[in-house]
């Protein structure tokens, strides 16, 4: 598939409240049943051993996979204050409204920079300044991953939307998302000198040591 750049209806500052809640339980339980928790910690293992420190995670919505590792200081940042805000009284996490394009951190600021689920929202050219500014603030360096864009993902999100599974903003931004991903051999374009491997299932990591 070609990579198709689209909008997604969760990005809106302006989507409906209930809708909003509801695709981010989508995203909750999407991490959980197909794999993305499970990734993001296996990641986070490789780039800190047992020593998570301070984590920041880029567009980290809620905040759940970042407060799920176990660091000193999770920080989750994310553009859209009300995706922060949802179930904050739940969470030790620490919460910044910011844009990962100009990350409001001091150099060497943190243990670690990541993002799950994030990296298909921007442009190749805009991912390179990500990850050049992620770099700037990460001591230790960066654990990246989204899903690959391929046919299996794009069938499983638009099954989850024809059996009205999911909500309705995730039956329209889930299938947008694949089709905005990249595939393994393109972050490697983007990402010069990372590790980037495919995980099961039809997810890539891409690690960065700094």
């Amino acid at each position: 598939m070609h990579r198709l750049d689209t909008p997604e209806l969760l990005d809106e500052h302006d989507a409906p409240r209930a809708d909003m809640e509801r695709s981010l339980r989508d995203l909750r339980r999407f991490n959980s049943l197909a794999g993305g928790t499970r990734v993001y910690r296996a990641i986070v293992r490789r780039l800190l051993g047992d020593r998570p420190g301070v984590v920041i995670d880029l567009g980290a919505g809620t905040g759940d996979l970042v407060g799920s590792i176990g660091a000193r200081l999770p920080v989750a940042v994310d553009l859209n204050i009300r995706h922060l805000l949802y179930q904050r009284d739940r969470s030790p996490v620490r919460r910044v409204v910011a844009d990962a394009l100009h990350l409001p951190f001091r150099d060497k600021s943190a243990d670690a920079v990541t993002s799950s689920h994030f990296f298909h929202h921007f442009t190749p050219e805009q991912n390179g300044r990500i990850i050049a500014d992620a770099q700037r603030v990460a001591r230790a360096g960066l654990a990246f991953t989204d899903t690959r864009r391929h046919l299996a993902p794009l069938l499983f999100t638009l099954a989850l939307g024809w059996f009205r599974l999911v909500g309705r903003i995730t039956r329209a931004d889930a299938p947008g998302s694949v089709r905005r991903g990249y595939t393994t051999e393109e972050v490697r374009e983007i990402a010069k000198g990372a590790v980037v491997e495919n995980y099961f299932p039809f997810r890539w990591v891409m690690l960065l040591w700094t």
